[in-house]
């Protein structure tokens, strides 16, 4: 039998404070309803208590105000607690959620309480409690229960999660002075950094995006004239139908000859990816166009749908993939192409404060690889586009145009993830350049010769793969991976790195922030993108402050390198 104290009334309120008050951290769970919160469990080692703040009423909201402000928190998918604890003001020390735990630790992707409760500690959760009624006057004893189970098992949890994430060799000694270090006597790097990123990726969803209503319109009017333009041109031409599968196929493989691959039911293959290796062809050119085109206009009908007011919310995953990743949806607002980003304006009277990191791929490579010829260009403050261009081509740095750094852009970006000389062809298209392939094939040999530290890590990859089938790593700061496939085993430690780096330089921020009581917003993140909204007459002060933390972050990711950061502040999220 599970013992519980359940809380209705604010004169026992001392009781918990007295059995809880020497606790470093407490574990926690809420329910709610209609959007309030109806019961918040907390429990302490030993204690569990349930307060009724439906019953308490603010003395009860002001209690956990004070209470958590100088305690940590332990509890499973804390951003939707966290949310809710905002909207009462209550802001707890630091946190510890058992679901990015569990998402550290395990290579299931199944990672809610019932799920990794099973899994560590072989007990059978029952939700359907979840959905019961949480508003009615008087709640029945199942439904305590089932409350005081849930926080029960967070911290049974914990113990085992916490001594599984600090069996890391990798440390790394300015993180452990860190709040989160310190409550939850952590030492895992990685797991320091996601902990205490919780509360950013909380903070973040509630804020949301300011979005420009009239020139949402104005942009989707504007592409729905274009694509309806360029479809009747299409078929006009054609007699095609571009939005047809069946008669693109026909058109491209009878009419115009290209040998396109077939799906397993034997019809002709035209998604994008197939048609992107065809973009050199004009006609194939013209539909891809056409599709962007129609993708543009969803992407701007879903952001229009889901407008609350002036501003959208969209949900994000702190960790969408397995490098560490952040993704969002409802809608994505990570894969908004650049020159739709202008329908994000700040409010009146506000700003946008927008900082990225420059070649930081390029820069994580170095040093990860410690490739000596690179780090040595950054170290001296050369564009390594330049720099590169100017090896495979054998021409001054000084003398190489825009279109030769273009194309050293493609070789920088594709060939430190290894693609083939016949994948630099299809790459370099993206960037406007049409090279041959024995032209792909002379430039490849020369980066790799020149390079050959980065050579020298592929070529150790594939053999790992071929005898062990995986090949295991970890990123800079010591996020772990198992990759099973080349293209995995190249990419993961980059861009592990590159979103260790963007997390840090976030947590490091939010410090600059509360220490000079400035409020700003952060409102995205776009991989090795950051965009905050602040108040005007702060811009300036702001962006010294991002500029600091982003740089502050990169010595501790990368040991090598000197990261470079451009902040610009402007009204609208359109950087160029």
């Amino acid at each position: 039998m599970l013992k519980y104290s359940y809380i209705t009334s604010a004169d026992k309120l001392q009781r918990v404070y007295q059995n809880l008050k020497e606790e470093k951290f407490l574990f926690l769970d809420t329910e709610v309803s209609n959007n309030q919160i109806r019961l918040v469990q907390i429990a302490g080692k030993e204690d569990i208590f349930i307060l009724d703040l439906f019953d308490i009423g603010q003395e009860g909201v002001l209690f956990l105000k004070n209470f958590l402000s100088d305690k940590g928190i332990v509890g499973h998918n804390l951003k939707f607690d966290l949310k809710h604890l905002y909207r009462y003001h209550i802001e707890p020390y630091a946190v510890f959620d058992t679901m990015i735990a569990s998402q550290l630790l395990g290579n299931s992707e199944r990672h809610s309480l019932q799920s990794v409760a099973m899994k560590y500690l072989r007990e059978v959760l029952d939700k359907s409690l979840q959905a019961s009624d949480w508003g009615q006057p008087f709640l029945g004893k199942e439904q305590l229960e089932y409350a005081a189970l849930d926080v029960k098992v967070v911290r049974d949890l914990f113990y085992i999660f916490l001594q599984k994430l600090n069996e890391t060799p990798h440390k790394e000694e300015i993180l452990l002075k860190t709040r989160t270090a310190r409550v939850f006597d952590l030492t895992n790097p990685v797991a320091i950094v996601e902990m205490a990123f919780v509360q950013e990726v909380a903070k973040m969803e509630m804020k949301g995006l300011p979005v420009d209503r009239e020139e949402l319109e104005k942009r989707l009017k504007e592409q729905e004239k274009e694509l309806q333009k360029k479809v009747m041109s299409f078929i006009s031409r054609y007699r095609t139908d571009p939005m047809s599968p069946k008669q693109v196929g026909e058109l491209l493989t009878r009419r115009l000859g290209l040998d396109l691959p077939r799906t397993e039911k034997g019809n002709v293959s035209t998604d994008d990816k197939v048609l992107a290796e065809y973009a050199y062809h004009p006609t194939v050119a013209e539909l891809l166009e056409i599709r962007s085109l129609k993708k543009n206009i969803e992407k701007l009908q879903e952001i229009k749908e889901k407008l609350k007011g002036s501003r959208i919310y969209p949900e994000f995953k702190q960790i969408g993939a397995v490098t560490g990743r952040m993704a969002s949806t409802n809608p994505n607002v990570q894969n908004i192409p650049r020159h739709l980003r202008g329908i994000f304006k700040a409010e009146p009277g506000k700003t946008l404060v927008i900082a990225d990191f420059s070649q930081i791929e390029l820069r994580i490579v170095s040093d990860y690889v410690n490739e000596e010829k690179m780090i040595n260009a950054f170290l001296q403050g050369k564009d390594l586009h330049r720099y590169t261009a100017s090896i495979f081509l054998g021409k001054p740095e000084e003398e190489i145009s825009k279109e030769e750094r273009q194309l050293a852009k493609a070789v920088n970006f594709g060939l430190i993830y290894g693609i083939s000389a016949k994948g630099l062809v299809e790459y370099a298209r993206t960037y406007g350049v049409d090279l041959t392939l024995e032209t792909a094939q002379s430039i490849r040999e020369s980066f790799f010769s020149y390079y050959s530290t980065i050579r020298a890590w592929h070529e150790r990859v594939k053999r790992e793969l071929k005898d062990y089938k995986e090949s295991r790593g970890h990123t800079l700061l010591g996020r772990h991976y198992v990759a099973h496939t080349f293209p995995d085993a190249v990419n993961y430690p980059i861009q592990g790195s590159g979103a260790d780096l963007l997390k840090l330089s976030v947590l490091m921020f939010d410090a600059e922030l509360k220490k000079e009581k400035i409020e700003a917003n952060l409102i995205n993140l776009v991989h090795d993108e950051i965009v905050v909204e602040c108040e005007e007459k702060d811009a300036e002060r702001v962006s010294q402050l991002l500029l600091k933390a982003m740089k502050s972050a990169g010595k501790i990711i990368l040991k090598r390198v000197p990261v470079e950061v451009e902040v610009t502040i402007k009204e609208r999220w359109d950087k160029d």
